[in-house]
């Protein structure tokens, strides 16, 4: 049985891939075996064990099998005495420039050229001499290493090594306790095993060496069975590529006739999409190239003005501000092809695949109708919200030719430093400046709502919708459906007008022109009963406030309610939502008349804050307007307008 131990080893140092870890694939070093009979050094186990501190198991490096971790983490693990012995045989015959141990003690550098093959110290020449000079050592067994290199010491170094005791590291294991199936010491039998059956070492490794034999053997009978399968598996790969290969062929000699024709068809084809999307995409660059003109300049006017307002002196600013806010406001109005680049998506049909192989006509180029990709809402939309309101200044709008105190009914701002008041009690529609001085009156009538829409002013009354240019080149007069509505008007996008009829519940949009464009009617269930005043944002979607129910609705242009915002935890007639107006960001601002007070929304009609008109002497307030420039101005009692600048955050 030594004999073959011996046979086993030197098999085992032939092939040094035995004594690598499996995590460094270096030499061992304190060799531990993992449960599915793979070594790990113990410094590499602790490592994988904790970059797992989250898990309950490791995987094998070698064999990726689940390892579950002990309770006492690399403890938990054997010692592979085996292959430790076994590397006390390849370190001893592989060593070079190896330190000499007892040297080292001393802390002295000398190489080592012998080794004791009893406690395996590497010696220098000198402490060779004195190695066998005590008591403990006087039987050691000292050999130079070029010996021990030619493996004529193999077996005796296997044979001398000892291996201790876990419990008592000075002691040698000489049993094996048959009660609890593990080797012991002396010390161990005389404290922990008295009364247990013990035997040596030499008679029990009989019984288990056989035992592991007989296992081992029997699992190696599947090893029979498994090469069987996998030859199977071999013959039935070379089926398959066999049978692949008869019915590939098979398929491109079919294919063959059909791919010629299907590439002539294809070459034909993609002429035509070609050139069809070479005259489409012409059109495209044209668009795109105006729009990088238009952009460039106004993004050089952006600058100029951020310059200005930024470094500007006073003087400068007050000299440069009307012909700037002309310019901007020339530049907003401006028609700068912000519609969607409409262009025909062709198509390709697949069709008369196999009724005819030398005319297969697999492709069709078809157009279909015209389509518009959805241009995403403007990114000023809800970019800023509204923090603060700050009143700058009080004007009357009452002007010294009236013969009654006014009463708006409707503001509206135009461009440059205009503001337009619609005075019902003086039958007016008067200009302001924004400083509060009378400027003209451009027209006698009962003006119920304003609006001013690019380079028109719109009134309306009970009975017609009236358009007039600013420079007064164009009116027109536009008859509404007597139904006693007071047809509330809004400027929406700058590009449209907004009619509300409060009777049938319905809203008109009408071009700067006055031509129909479209008519709204809100969706069932719509909490939209009584639209007395109306506003829109730059998405194009209506908002109303609704008397009826005392909401604010938001409706898309299908009618479609998108919020409705009704103040929380009141009673019917808390509060009563009047006049509408939008910033340039789209923020909501919603006059109370019964409580005097602004209540602020954002783009998306969810409540912010409220402002109490009152503490600036303005009762009930009803009308308002914003000019884009952040100002919003405010009509209530006693023909008396408010302004205040919009604080941003």
């Amino acid at each position: 049985m030594s004999e073959n131990i011996d046979m086993n080893a030197k098999q085992a140092l032939q092939d040094y891939r035995n004594l690598d870890c499996c995590f460094c694939k270096d030499c061992l070093r304190d060799p531990l075996l993992l449960p599915c009979l793979h070594s790990i050094c113990r410094k590499c186990l602790v490592q994988m064990l904790d970059s797992n501190k989250s898990r309950d198991i490791i995987n094998c490096p070698t064999c990726d099998e689940d390892i579950s971790i002990p309770e006492n983490g690399e403890d938990g693990f054997e010692k592979n005495y085996f292959t430790d012995g076994l590397l006390l045989i390849y370190t001893a015959k592989t060593a070079k420039d190896i330190r000499c141990k007892i040297c080292e003690l001393q802390k002295k550098d000398t190489f080592a050229v012998y080794t004791c093959l009893d406690c395996g110290d590497f010696l220098c020449g000198d402490c060779s001499k004195a190695h066998c000079m005590t008591r403990m050592t006087i039987e050691h067994k000292v050999e130079p290493l070029e010996e021990v290199a030619t493996g004529s010491h193999d077996k005796t170094i296997r044979a001398k090594r000892v291996i201790p005791c876990k419990e008592h590291k000075s002691e040698i294991i000489k049993y094996f306790c048959e009660t609890c199936l593990v080797p012991i010491c002396r010390e161990c039998q005389l404290q922990y095993h008295v009364g247990h059956s013990c035997i040596p070492v030499a008679e029990a490794h009989t019984i288990r060496r056989s035992g592991i034999a007989t296992n081992a053997q029997n699992l190696g009978q599947k090893l029979g069975g498994l090469k069987k399968v996998e030859n199977s598996v071999n013959v039935t790969l070379e089926d398959i590529g066999k049978r692949e290969k008869d019915l590939a062929e098979g398929v491109h000699k079919t294919a063959k006739k059909l791919t010629d024709q299907i590439e002539k068809e294809k070459a034909e084809i993609l002429e035509s999409l070609g050139r069809s999307m070479d005259e489409q995409r012409k059109l495209c660059n044209q668009k795109k190239k105006e729009i990088q003109r238009v952009y460039s300049i106004i993004e050089d006017n952006v600058k100029f003005c951020n310059a200005l307002v930024g470094n500007g002196k006073d003087e400068e600013i007050l000299y440069l501000e009307p012909i700037i806010r002309k310019r901007l406001k020339a530049l907003q109005s401006k028609k700068t092809g912000e519609s969607p680049m409409k262009w025909k998506p062709p198509d390709i049909r697949f069709r008369n695949i196999f009724l005819n192989i030398d005319r297969i006509g697999l492709f069709e180029l078809t157009f279909a109708k015209d389509f518009a990709r959805h241009i995403e809402a403007p990114i000023k939309f809800g970019s800023r919200h509204v923090a603060a309101l700050h009143l700058v200044k009080r004007v009357s709008m009452t002007a010294k030719e009236d013969e009654f105190e006014a009463r708006a009914t409707g503001l509206a701002c135009l461009p440059g430093d205009y503001i337009v008041v619609g005075d019902y009690e003086n039958r007016k529609i008067k200009i302001f400046t924004k400083q509060g001085a009378f400027v003209e009156t451009i027209a006698n009538c009962k003006p119920i709502s304003l609006a001013s829409c690019h380079d028109t002013l719109a009134s309306s009354d009970q009975l017609s919708l009236n358009l007039i240019s600013f420079d007064k080149s164009f009116k027109r007069k536009i008859s509404l459906e007597s139904t006693g509505s007071s047809y509330p008007l809004a400027s929406m996008m700058d590009q449209y007008f907004i009619v509300a009829n409060n009777r049938n519940i319905s809203f008109q949009i009408y071009d700067i022109h006055g031509d129909l464009v479209q008519e709204i009617i809100p969706v069932k269930g719509s909490k939209v009963k009584n639209p007395v005043f109306v506003t829109g944002n730059s998405k194009g979607y209506i908002i109303v406030s609704d008397w009826l129910t005392n909401t604010v609705i938001i409706l898309d242009q299908s009618g479609k309610t998108i919020k409705d915002f009704k103040l929380k935890g009141t009673t019917p007639k808390a509060w009563l939502p009047g006049s509408l107006c939008v910033d340039q960001f789209d923020n909501i601002f919603v006059s109370d008349y019964s409580r005097s007070r602004i209540i602020v929304l954002n783009p998306q009609g969810e409540y912010m804050f409220e402002y109490q008109t009152r503490r600036d002497d303005l009762d009930r307030p009803k009308c308002m307007a914003c000019d884009g420039m952040g100002h919003l101005f405010v009509s209530g009692k006693g023909g008396l307008l408010n302004v205040y600048v919009c604080e941003y955050a």
